[in-house]
């Protein structure tokens, strides 16, 4: 129980840094491109976000969150190198299932939407490398056999 708890605490805290930190970089950077389709496909997209479907996205990121920490914390024993090497190795197969995901809905859609998938992998670059970076300094705080 003790560790399920601070997996919580840990992805609590990478969530903060995701949106603070990775949101003003995902704004210079893909928002625009990424966003582009919205409005072209309104019958696709929900262009009238309520505050209650804010709150289930945010749920549903911290719970794809809570599995990316999981997942390295179950993969870290395995795991060789430094701290960060290890954040990275491990974040980026937990990268690699999104951006694979992201990719089968993808085939599914005209070449308008499509866009929105590949903007949506870039995004994933960025934030799981924005993540992976933090949990190298996070994870050892709180799993002090991490260290």
């Amino acid at each position: 129980m003790k560790t399920f708890l601070k997996l919580i605490v840990l992805t609590l805290a990478l969530n903060v840094v995701r949106y603070f930190v990775g949101g003003p970089i995902e704004a210079a950077t893909v928002m625009t491109p990424l966003h582009q389709a919205i409005p072209q496909f309104p019958a696709v997209f929900d262009n009238d976000f309520s505050t209650g479907d804010f709150m289930r996205s945010l749920f549903y990121n911290y719970a794809m969150w809570f599995a990316a920490a999981l997942g390295f914390h179950l993969m870290a024993p395995a795991l060789k190198g430094p701290m960060i090497v290890k954040s990275f190795l491990g974040y980026g197969v937990m990268c690699l299932f999104f951006v694979s995901l992201a990719a089968v809905y993808m085939n599914h859609y005209v070449d308008a939407v499509k866009a929105f998938y590949i903007w949506s992998m870039v995004d994933a670059l960025i934030v799981f490398s924005v993540v992976a970076a933090a949990n190298a300094l996070l994870y050892p705080l709180l799993f002090k056999s991490a260290r």
